[in-house]
């Protein structure tokens, strides 16, 4: 009976958890996050993203140059079970705005950090400038 519970409770545990696939542009749609105007082209921008995710913590999950998406993740520390993180990039006024969504893995995980903003400000240092809201 031990063994059975366990297994019910890990069942019940990875149901409540969010995969990348809610992360992911449906139809051109991102998830809400904290937008940021950059003065680079995208592919630029894209590239210091690249450098700008694990400094803060995350590791790169899935990279589509052609829809213009970054995902990142991270595993369970001693604070959290995980947060997941997008990153959306779009051509603007001969720059690039940025979107950041963050979101935790599980819904109960109340100790989850909120990646949004430490991304921009990384992002930011990465580029050599600050970035504006749009």
């Amino acid at each position: 009976m031990t063994r059975l519970s366990a297994i019910l409770l890990l069942t019940l545990l990875c149901a409540a958890c969010a995969g990348l696939d809610s992360m992911r542009p449906v139809g051109g749609a991102t998830p809400p996050g904290i937008t940021m105007l950059y003065q680079q082209k995208p592919d630029v921008v894209y590239q210091a993203a690249l450098i700008a995710l694990p400094r803060v913590g995350l590791h790169v999950a899935e990279i589509d140059p052609a829809k213009r998406y970054i995902l990142a993740e991270r595993g369970i520390n001693a604070m959290s079970n995980g947060e997941n993180v997008g990153l959306y990039f779009t051509p603007y006024q001969g720059g690039t705005q940025v979107t950041v969504a963050s979101r935790r893995k599980m819904s109960t995980n109340v100790t989850a950090k909120d990646f949004a903003m430490p991304v921009h400000l990384q992002l930011g240092s990465v580029l050599g400038g600050m970035s504006k809201q749009p």
